[in-house]
């Protein structure tokens, strides 16, 4: 997202199919919740924990294609890294020695990060980002990109400017002027992070048939 070269030979086609990819994981989410729900005949302490985090997950998605759509993007990317808290949430409990006091403090109200892993490390969102790129690549670079739009960064500064014949304008209120290239880019990557969660999500399923 911001290491590689943006495709500038795109079109809202392609922008409207991303959309509807991102929209199409939520009948792949709740696959495989149904899946989980059958191998454990109910919903186990566990079961409640995934669904939940799939519920927020849909939810996010839907919000980000209806905030793209309507040009809000500064909006619709801080629900990219909200989805990326998805990941960590959910690849922290593959983590914790006990999954059923795993559940039972976090319904309680206790933060991860002051929880500790099976080998005694604290579940600090770093922590678990850099576990995660180890399986997914630039999960790191892309969780200190969006991290940068949650509170007011630099990244703020492009989405109220335009360029024209060398002159800079700056305008507030207006339409956020990106390029289409970017809003794929934006949006490709949210459907990423989605297909990882739903990745973690399936690597569970597995774990309890063996």
């Amino acid at each position: 997202m911001d290491k590689q070269k943006l495709n500038k030979d795109v079109t809202e086609d392609n922008l409207n199919h991303t959309f509807k990819n991102i929209l199409l994981l939520e009948k792949l989410f709740i696959l495989e919740i149904k899946k989980i729900y059958e191998i454990e005949d109910g919903i186990s302490e566990i079961n409640h924990y995934i669904m939940s985090i799939a519920n927020r997950a849909i939810s996010l998605n839907r919000g980000f294609v209806t905030l793209a759509e309507s040009n809000n993007y500064q909006s619709a990317i801080s629900l990219m890294r909200l989805q990326i808290d998805n990941c960590l949430r959910l690849y922290a409990l593959s983590l914790y020695g006990n999954p059923s006091e795993f559940y039972e403090k976090i319904i309680k109200g206790e933060h991860i990060r002051n929880l500790k892993d099976r080998d005694g490390n604290k579940m600090t969102d770093n922590y678990l980002v850099n576990k995660i790129d180890k399986i997914f690549p630039q999960f790191d670079s892309l969780y200190k990109t969006l991290s940068g739009h949650i509170h007011f960064s630099s990244e703020h500064f492009s989405f109220n400017n335009k360029v024209e014949n060398g002159t800079v304008s700056i305008s507030v209120g207006n339409i956020e002027n990106l390029d289409i290239s970017k809003k794929l880019d934006y949006s490709f990557n949210m459907f990423l992070v989605g297909k990882d969660l739903l990745s973690i999500i399936a690597e569970y399923r597995i774990e309890i048939t063996k």
